[in-house]
């Protein structure tokens, strides 16, 4: 697993709380999604707020400007653009919740979501990540990565045991043969099982779509085709 640095990380953290958050938060706030100091972020928001990349006002931190330039001069989207309002008929649809995830790093972030309780919505505020191998969105990423990561990050969510890590890498496999992945919803929900699929930008794999359902008896059907018909429409 790539290894982290401490102040990258709280960058990061202090970027996606502000993305979360349009009314804005308060310095403490930020502070303790961090888990830092008031005064090391203080020094932090100060150079993210010069640089356009959060904004400021009332003492409340927005994201700023440049994120959004930079996306710009990429000149595509990460993955395709979804309304939100798409999300949420597919959820009526299919009557669980639905969520949009992408990779980063050697996680699987949700992007958006719809069709969530409360209660599942405001587990989903707060961890908005989670390591690839651990949620069935994040085992379709894994899966249509390239062999040598797909491997370097088997073997890092099993350091010592080779064999968790084969049985990983057999289960990307079989995601690419199926098309989809069924499986645990992860410590996100812990006893929900959820399916998920893929999502393609020119042909490249660049998110996920998965609905999870926290009842007891298995998924209901049709769900996996459902979210299958909608990745089909929304890859670009």
């Amino acid at each position: 697993m790539r290894k982290h640095h401490r102040t990258v990380d709280r960058v990061a953290g202090l970027l996606e709380s502000a993305a979360r958050r349009p009314d804005g938060s308060t310095l403490s706030a930020l502070a303790r999604r961090v888990g830092a100091p008031v005064s090391s972020v203080q020094k932090l928001v100060d150079g993210l707020v010069a640089t356009g990349y959060l904004d400021e006002r009332d003492r409340r931190y927005t994201l700023g400007p440049a994120p959004w330039m930079l996306a710009a001069r990429a000149g595509e989207p990460p993955v395709p653009a979804i309304p939100h309002e798409a999300l949420d008929q597919l959820a009526r649809h299919t009557g669980l919740p639905v969520l949009l995830a992408a990779r980063i790093g050697d996680d699987a972030v949700y992007l958006d979501w719809a069709g969530a309780d409360e209660s599942f919505d405001v587990a989903l505020s707060a961890r908005v990540r989670a390591p690839l191998p651990d949620t069935a969105a994040g085992r379709v990423l894994l899966a249509h990565l390239a062999p040598a990561e797909r491997k370097r990050v088997a073997l890092a969510a099993h350091d010592g045991d080779p064999g968790a890590a084969a049985a990983l890498l057999d289960t990307c496999a079989r995601i690419r043969t199926d098309g989809f992945e069924r499986g645990a919803s992860g410590t996100l929900l812990p006893g929900a099982v959820a399916v998920a699929v893929a999502l393609r930008h020119d042909g490249r794999v660049t998110g996920a779509l998965s609905a999870a359902d926290r009842g007891s008896g298995p998924l209901p059907r049709g769900v996996a085709d459902a979210l299958a018909d909608a990745a089909d429409a929304w890859s670009t």
